[in-house]
């Protein structure tokens, strides 16, 4: 399942950026999906009732929000490379 998550790589927004090397994206279920990178746990996404995003960390800490699923995997990816060079 993991590979209908994965960026289209016949676009620039599925070109693969620094942030999103090695990141694995799972939907646990509807609306509802969790990152890791190399075993590591980066948090998770969850969808509202109004299809907005709520982005978390790996500490359940909410970090974020984006309109759409993909914008939410952005803010994710960000805030766990922006804590990791803190």
């Amino acid at each position: 399942m993991a590979s209908s998550l994965a960026p289209d790589p016949t676009t620039d927004e599925g070109r693969s950026t620094p942030s999103s090397y090695g990141v694995l994206w799972s939907r646990v279920e509807d609306g509802f999906y969790v990152a890791n990178r190399d075993g590591v746990f980066l948090g998770y996404l969850d969808r509202e009732a109004d299809g907005t995003y709520r982005v978390f960390n790996g500490r359940s800490r909410q970090v974020g929000e984006a309109p759409d699923r993909r914008a939410a995997m952005a803010v994710l990816l960000t805030h766990h490379d922006e804590e990791a060079m803190a």
